[in-house]
């Protein structure tokens, strides 16, 4: 549990919503029918809209909304975006760590967040931009960690790890040359 709170702690320093969100979001009013913003969401190759109203985001359409009307038999062309009946409409401030929107996205089962504040729209975070991010995250996470192990563990001491030459655990891993490797690898 320590571990997760401290990693909390470095995802909150690091990356917030305003930083990955995607600026660029397409809008809807209510008045549109779901075959309309079926045709916006495939020419514009996006998974969802948001639903504006009096320029204020009031709600979120997505390409599950419209599969599951399709799937119980009705007509999209005569359902409108307004009379869609949704659970709560889940939005975040610029602000927001990332590590707390993918533990809301997890928690409800959301894959967009649009990023709001003060009722003015300012992006969106969906699934497809925690997952470009995450590799250069998991990098800066692993040079943090690496010089916290540094701080930690004084040069020639042993360690528990994963070795960086043969990346097998070891309870024997020693820094050599700046490298934590393993009793194999530093023979």
């Amino acid at each position: 549990m320590l571990f997760k709170f401290k990693l909390h702690n470095i995802l909150e320093v690091m990356v917030k919503a305003s930083e990955i969100m995607r600026r660029a979001v397409y809008t809807v009013e209510g008045n549109l029918s779901l075959a309309e913003v079926a045709k916006i969401m495939t020419s514009n190759r996006i998974g969802s809209v948001v639903v504006m109203k009096d320029n204020r985001p009031v709600g979120i359409v997505t390409d599950s909304d419209v599969v599951s009307i399709v799937a119980a038999g009705k007509d999209p062309k005569k359902i409108l975006v307004k009379d869609l009946k949704k659970t709560k409409f889940i939005t975040a401030p610029p602000e927001t760590d990332l590590f707390k929107i993918v533990r809301t996205m997890v928690k409800t089962g959301v894959k967009r967040i649009p990023i709001v504040k003060d009722d003015k729209l300012y992006g969106i975070v969906s699934d497809k931009e925690i997952l470009i991010t995450t590799p250069e995250m998991i990098e800066v996470l692993s040079e943090k960690l690496k010089a916290r192990v540094e701080n930690v563990s004084s040069v020639g001491k042993a360690i528990s790890g994963i070795c960086e030459n043969c990346e097998g655990y070891s309870d024997n891993i020693r820094s050599i040359g700046g490298r934590w490797v393993c009793e194999d690898c530093r023979d």
